[in-house]
């Protein structure tokens, strides 16, 4: 099943459920000053969560594009971390709650192929302040979850929120498929929450159940409500038979023609496969900032823009590639979106034209800086 069509199934079953299906919104958050990035789902309706704002529906869908700095610098290294991706998420403000959350979460992973011998699951095992979610761990149980692969962590990792200082939280449920032990790390006590990539998270359900004051204590809601999001990257992995989620359709294509422009095998070295992932995927992350009206600069979503295009040509030079290409990768990035994005298409010529002004202005500085340097090692070897 390609991203596409799980994009599309993903709506049109809880359009099924009584949801509208919301717009997505810009990269940029609009009146959100605390932010650089829409960087979650649920971020535009931070206001109804919060109660400022009354929602269109109690029931809304959505597949939102999103943005995350914090793992800039491990893109291409694991097989799992992105800048850029896309968000799948389910919202219920004051209507259903972990009942429904959990049985429509499990109905539509069986709709979608995943071997539920396969899916572990994790709750809030409970702190000194909050107590375990005993009631999800129940609601697994009843629908076949064996209670062994259903792992209680802390607050770090089952716990979200509150949006601020103060407001809604509660805790949550994370559904992980396991990729297999040959991608573990091979630890006796590998689960859902170790580091490695055998356990890859596809799914967090939050159930909003807390109001939390400025003394970080915590009462229930009236209505508690849901947020959930199902990362498209990593379902199009699972769905697809995969272990990155470089090898779905969102990227093989991509990489399969950043090999090409640089004339190397794409499994020729880790090297190799490091630059091509990173490529392939800041080509798509900064085709959406710019679309979404970011350009290049040195300061706040201008300099994030900046940081991965530069990153991308550092690693397209590394392996060879002595032309001008970024520019060419996100217009195949276009072409592979914008069907689902017609924004996207529309600006195409925005984007090859800021991407390629970046990256010729930044050869420039590479060859200056290899000029300087080259004159230093003569001075060298003639003094």
């Amino acid at each position: 099943m390609n991203a596409a069509d799980i994009r599309t199934r993903f709506i049109e079953f809880f359009v099924a459920r009584g949801h509208l299906a919301g717009e997505p919104a810009s990269l940029v958050p609009a009146g959100d000053p605390s932010v650089l990035f829409t960087s979650a789902g649920m971020q535009q309706y931070k206001p109804y969560y919060l109660g400022v704002d009354t929602p269109p529906a109690t029931r809304i869908t959505t597949a939102q594009r999103c943005f995350r700095t914090n793992d800039i610098e491990n893109v291409g290294r694991t097989a799992r971390h992105l800048t850029f991706f896309e968000m799948l998420g389910n919202f219920s403000f004051g209507d259903y709650f972990k009942t429904e959350a959990v049985d429509w979460a499990l109905e539509l992973s069986d709709e979608l192929g995943i071997d539920r011998g396969r899916v572990w699951v994790t709750t809030f095992g409970g702190d000194e302040t909050v107590p375990p979610d005993d009631e999800a761990v129940r609601l697994w149980v009843e629908r076949g979850i064996p209670e062994e692969r259903i792992i209680r962590l802390g607050r770090k990792d089952n716990f979200w929120g509150p949006v601020g200082p103060t407001g809604p939280c509660g805790p949550c449920s994370e559904l992980y498929f396991d990729m297999g032990p040959e991608v573990g790390c091979g630890g006796p006590d590998c689960a859902p929450g170790c580091d490695c990539d055998r356990f890859l998270e596809y799914w967090n359900l939050v159930f909003v159940q807390y109001e939390m004051n400025e003394e970080g204590a915590l009462a229930p809601l009236p209505r508690p409500s849901i947020d959930t999001g199902m990362g498209l990257e990593r379902i199009a992995a699972v769905t697809q038979g995969v272990v990155t989620v470089f090898e779905t359709d969102l990227f093989a294509p991509l990489i399969a023609r950043g090999a090409e422009l640089a004339g190397v095998d794409p499994q020729g070295s880790a090297a190799i496969v490091r630059a091509l992932q990173t490529m392939a995927e800041h080509a798509r992350g900064a085709a959406f900032l710019v679309m979404d009206g970011v350009v290049p600069s040195n300061e706040g979503r201008g300099y994030v823009l900046r940081r991965i295009i530069r990153r991308a040509v550092q690693q397209g030079v590394a392996i060879g590639i002595e032309e001008p290409f970024l520019a060419r990768l996100c217009a195949q990035v276009v072409e592979m979106m914008g069907d689902a994005y017609p924004a996207l298409a529309a600006s195409r010529d925005e984007i090859v034209a800021a991407v390629g002004e970046e990256e010729s202005r930044f050869r420039r500085t590479l060859q200056q800086g290899m000029s300087i340097l080259d004159e230093a090692l003569r001075r060298a070897r003639d003094s």
